[in-house]
């Protein structure tokens, strides 16, 4: 039998089952599980990230993104305006995505949402362990002793052993691999029996202070030759950029404030300074490299300002907006801010910036 008509679904998020072809992405969490979403051809990344963070209960998304794993091996974040299979088609090494924080704060006054300051802490966590931030033993065992009364409760003598917490990731990576563990295990049950009748929510919030003050922290890196063509590792973060050289063991922290503008040009990536001193040019290991960090530094001076600005008006609100509004222009022109932000041609070549 005939239907008497065909059924055509709005194009905004949901599926025409008659024209579009479906497909299923895997996308790992901060606590190692996985979810699977379906989406259409045509779906943008926010989709799938609003998808996500609804199916977890995450009422602050404008923090998260989506990140995947890029030809090169490096970790490259979705650009959530653009047609995500397309993306992935083009750039990614397989099709994995995974939901990791994306915007870093100062403090906690901005993470008001539960279930959002609890994946902002399995992210400091991870972080730690895996090295991404700088942590000696003594901060090690802090962090360690507020993430076990985080997700364990109270000191529990006869349940929280040696032996039972071999099988949990509780400090970096580098510290295990030196034959500490035991020391340090003996020196967090100690620690985390002192926490006694702190609240879990509480020990969270002491996690990502005590966190928040290590060095590395929110930072992406990346590797580049500055214009001596000495080897330097440039960190973009929500405060600003800082280099550091593998040639001299020396780093140079400029902030937002201090860039007038940021500039990318085929394999260069430049930052212009109110002191034109400090005004400098990196060199990428290719075009793609360097129109990503500039990318990134778009994206974080724009939050910085968007975060500064909340933080003196005391609201959240504003911030949101402002974060869902970059990112439903990024196919346009990325992360770009109506009164902050432009693009523009150097030289006759392809370059973006900004100018204030």
């Amino acid at each position: 039998m005939k239907m008497p008509f065909k059924l055509r679904l709005k194009k905004s998020r949901q599926y025409n089952v008659v024209s579009k072809s479906l497909f299923v992405i895997c996308v790992e969490l901060l606590d190692s599980t996985s979810i699977e979403c379906t989406l259409s051809a045509e779906s943008v990344g926010r989709e799938c990230l609003d998808n996500v963070c609804q199916r977890l209960g995450l009422q602050q998304p404008e923090f998260f993104g989506l990140r995947y794993i890029a030809r090169s091996g490096s970790p490259r974040w979705v650009e959530l305006g653009r047609p995500l299979k397309r993306q992935l088609d083009k750039y990614a090494r397989e099709f994995n995505l995974y939901l990791r924080v994306m915007y870093y704060v100062t403090g906690i006054s901005l993470l008001n949402d539960e279930m959002t300051r609890y994946h902002y802490f399995l992210q400091l966590k991870n972080d730690v362990i895996e090295g991404r931030m700088s942590c000696d033993p003594k901060q090690a065992v802090l962090l360690a002793s507020y993430s076990m009364q985080a997700e364990f409760g109270n000191y529990d003598a006869e349940r929280h052993t040696a032996e039972y917490l071999k099988d949990f990731a509780l400090f970096p990576k580098h510290l295990t691999q030196q034959g500490q563990l035991e020391s340090l295990t003996e020196a967090v049950i100690l620690q985390h029996s002192a926490l006694a009748g702190l609240a879990q929510g509480t020990a969270e919030e002491y996690y990502i202070l005590a966190a928040q003050q290590l060095d590395g922290y929110g930072q992406e890196t990346f590797l580049a030759k500055d214009e001596s063509g000495n080897e330097v590792v440039i960190g973009v973060s929500l405060t600003g950029i800082i280099v550091a050289s593998e040639h001299n063991h020396t780093s140079k922290f400029y902030r937002w404030k201090d860039i007038t503008n940021v500039i990318n040009h085929k394999r260069h990536f430049g930052m212009e300074c109110q002191n034109p001193e400090d005004t400098t040019q990196f060199q990428l290991t290719d075009v793609e490299s360097a129109k990503y960090v500039w990318r990134m530094c778009v994206h974080q001076h724009t939050f910085f300002m968007q975060n500064e600005q909340a933080s003196e008006t005391g609201s959240n609100a504003q911030l949101v907006h402002s974060l869902f509004t970059q990112t439903s222009t990024e196919d346009t022109q990325v992360g770009s801010s109506r009164e902050e932000l432009d693009s523009r041609e150097v030289g006759g070549g392809g370059s973006s910036g900004w100018e204030r």
